[in-house]
């Protein structure tokens, strides 16, 4: 797959801030709520003009039903999933997924407007690029309290309903990409403004030929720093639960928790689309180098430390010393799985990683 010409790119620039504009509802996108209902019909607007085949025979809609767990009312729930096939209808399919719902009556537009608007971007490039494999687009319903990690969460009624029995050659998702990262140091976030460009990813772990991919993506990501790290360190805060939990070889990409996360002031305004583009950048080149690589089947997990620590350096830089210091750490460098685990410890006592 080759990138899309500066022309296309222009325009694909235009689209996805017009998506995410149109995704960020001032009165948000709550399940239950007017503004639920205008992004669902949007989505699957949206995904009729790209051009995606359905992942089902009838249709992006994949509606189920459920009791909302605090009013005991019978309330209808939609995920959505579109197909770009592949070259090799044989090959291990990847998935792409977000979640379009929000946690307040507010635009949310770094939880998941944009995320979903980078996803629409994707699909709108692969179907030009076709690629070897089958890529499913998801766009997961219910992801916020208080569906979050219970039976009736979109992304696990869609693992359920429709993917047992099936292996992923990668599940990609994606939750609060757009804004800019902030340690909550201040001193450090003054001295250190490029830190504002670390993206998070999780579950490089599930398989032996992910961290080799994601090191080989960093470098498509110009100024994107990019910190991989044991999901068990944060847990499974998003979507990527279920798929994780089902044996699948996954991906979490997120910038954490951010000053207004679940906050009115979670607008349009405070998206770094430059930013956004750099994921954009990261998460295409993902999907080329899954597109080469031998995903074999079945749990094929490691500990990738070496890579954590060599990935860490290279993100951070110089001020590395200065960060652990920050944290208490006397050591001067990172080693070992043991090192890690303490600055995991003590990065969660100063700063919100967790989406």
């Amino acid at each position: 797959m080759n990138k899309p010409s500066s022309v296309s790119r222009k325009y694909l620039d235009k689209m996805l801030e017009q998506d995410t504009v149109n995704l960020s509802l001032p009165h948000g996108r709550r399940v239950g709520q007017p503004g639920h209902d205008i992004a669902l019909q949007y989505l699957w607007r949206r995904m009729g003009e790209i051009g995606l085949e359905y992942f089902l025979d009838y249709d992006f809609f994949l509606p189920y039903t459920a009791l909302h767990p605090i009013t005991g009312q019978r309330i209808k729930f939609t995920n959505l999933a579109g197909l770009i096939p592949g070259t090799n209808r044989t090959a291990m399919p990847v998935l792409i997924g977000a979640h379009y719902d929000s946690a307040i009556d507010a635009p949310s537009s770094d939880d998941n407007a944009v995320s979903i608007a980078l996803l629409l971007r994707v699909a709108e490039i692969l179907k030009k690029k076709t690629p070897r494999r089958n890529v499913i687009l998801a766009f997961f319903d219910a992801e916020e309290e208080p569906f979050f990690l219970t039976e009736n969460m979109g992304s696990i009624r869609f693992y359920d309903d429709h993917c047992r029995g099936l292996d992923f050659a990668c599940v990609i998702i994606l939750d609060m990409i757009g804004h800019d990262f902030k340690v909550g140091i201040p001193v450090l976030d003054t001295l250190l403004p490029e830190l504002r460009n670390l993206l998070f990813v999780l579950g490089s772990e599930s398989h032996i030929h992910l961290p080799a991919i994601v090191e080989q993506a960093a470098k498509a990501a110009k100024q994107l720093r990019i910190i991989p790290t044991l999901n068990r360190y944060i847990g499974d805060t998003s979507d990527h639960h279920a798929f994780r939990t089902g044996g699948q070889p996954y991906l979490f990409l997120s910038k954490g928790r951010g000053r207004y996360s679940h906050q009115p002031e979670d607008d349009i305004d405070w998206i770094n689309f430059r930013g956004v583009r750099r994921v954009l950048d990261f998460l295409l080149e993902i999907i080329r180098l899954l597109d080469d690589a031998a995903m074999n089947r079945g749990r094929q997990s490691i500990d990738p430390s070496e890579f954590e620590i060599r990935m860490i350096r290279k993100a951070i830089g110089w001020p590395l010393p200065l960060l652990l210091r920050s944290m208490g750490i006397r050591k001067r460098s990172l080693r070992s799985r043991s090192d890690l685990d303490y600055l995991a410890a003590k990065l969660k006592e100063k700063i919100k990683l967790q989406p």
